[in-house]
C-alpha cells in the first residue's frame, strides 16, 4: 500500500507533513505527521485522502482544543503547544492507498 504526502502554504499557515512517501503491507499500520504555524487561536485540523482517480475526501477532522480523535481505523493525536498532528491508519487495505494531505483552517 502506497502513501504519498503533499505540501503547501498561504499567507497566514504553513504545513510540512512526514515522511514524504511511505509503503506497508496490507494488515499494517501507518502514521503520518504534519507541523503547522497558524495566526489564529481557534483552528480546524483535517487530513484528506486523494485516490487515483483525483478524487478528495476529508477522512478525520480535529478541533484544536482537543488532544484526539478516533473515526473507525483512523486515530488523530494533536499536541497543540508544539502544533503537531499526528494519523495513524491501522488495518491497512488496498483502498487506503493515495495521496494524503494535513490542512488547518480557522
Amino acid at each position: 500500500i502506497f502513501f504519498f504526502f503533499s505540501t503547501g502554504s498561504n499567507n497566514t499557515q504553513s504545513v510540512i507533513q512526514s515522511p514524504s512517501s511511505e509503503h506497508r503491507p496490507e494488515g499494517e499500520s501507518v502514521s503520518l505527521h504534519c507541523r503547522f504555524t497558524v495566526s489564529f487561536d481557534q483552528y480546524v485540523m483535517s487530513w484528506f485522502q486523494q485516490l487515483s482517480n483525483r478524487k478528495m475526501t476529508e477522512i478525520i477532522n480535529i478541533h484544536s482544543s482537543s488532544t484526539k480523535t478516533e473515526k473507525g481505523r483512523y486515530f488523530v493525536s494533536h499536541q497543540k503547544g508544539n502544533k503537531a498532528l499526528s494519523l495513524t491508519i491501522t488495518g491497512l487495505m488496498p483502498i487506503d492507498s493515495g495521496i494524503y494531505f494535513c490542512a488547518v483552517r480557522e
